[in-house]
């Protein structure tokens, strides 16, 4: 498996949208320094530079996750080396899981660089670290739902449209959806929403759901379902697909 892994980072190395991704993921930090140190010195956490931050983020957060895992997969079609890649003598769940994990990696990369800058600013600027552990607890959150609940789906988008412009413009899609329907009182059931809510409950509770035990409870119930379905789904895909 780990050969496995090695070989999908190789054949990533030479991508040049890893080095767009990575520019991109820190626009929003960008823009939101460039707004503190212009206008707005606001360091509360529910409505100055992190709550700002982290709604742009959230925008950008299942587009950057859905062109990593649909390029890694897009390599073979555009290669043309779906067929061999699927004829190695090595089971398909292997081969499946080498590319997700291998996005799962570049995500984690990715959340690692954002939460550093993050906490080391806090603590400079904000003069303490009493803010610290809530921006680990809400950033994490929001990482950990959409980024694998998304990178699930689009690794079933990717194989059965096999087109990477389809797939990132759901993508894009996807993300504006999201962002018209935070705010609705029953975003608890969309997985991406849910991870934006959940991870705005440790900042301020406010931002939460009106019966917070119930919509936490589907919430999270219907995240499992959808990312169980897809991987199955991915399974059944890559085990019945032969050319």
């Amino acid at each position: 498996m780990i050969q496995l892994i090695k070989n999908e980072l190789i054949k990533i190395r030479s991508e040049k949208y890893i080095k767009f991704i990575f520019i991109l993921n820190l626009i929003p930090l960008i823009l939101n320094f460039a707004n503190f140190i212009v206008n707005n010195r606001n360091m509360a956490l529910e409505n100055g530079f992190y709550f700002t931050f982290y709604n742009q983020y959230f925008m950008l957060l299942p587009i950057i996750t859905s062109i990593i895992i649909s390029s890694i997969f897009y390599i073979e079609y555009r290669n043309n080396t779906y067929l061999d890649w699927i004829t190695y003598n090595i089971s398909r769940m292997k081969l499946f899981f080498s590319k997700l994990l291998v996005s799962l990696l570049l995500m984690l990369i990715i959340f690692l660089s954002n939460l550093v800058i993050l906490l080391g600013f806090y603590s400079v600027i904000d003069g303490g670290i009493s803010n610290l552990y809530k921006i680990v607890l809400s950033f994490t959150t929001l990482h950990l739902i959409v980024v694998i609940s998304v990178s699930l789906i689009f690794s079933v988008i990717i194989q059965l449209t096999r087109n990477i412009v389809i797939s990132i413009s759901i993508g894009i899609g996807g993300s504006l959806i999201s962002m018209i329907l935070m705010a609705a009182p029953f975003s608890y059931m969309i997985p991406l929403t849910f991870g934006y809510r959940a991870g705005l409950y440790f900042v301020d509770n406010e931002f939460y759901y009106e019966d917070p035990l119930f919509s936490t409870f589907v919430g999270i119930g219907l995240t499992v379902i959808l990312t169980l379905f897809m991987l199955i789904l991915s399974f059944k895909i890559i085990k019945n697909k032969t050319i």
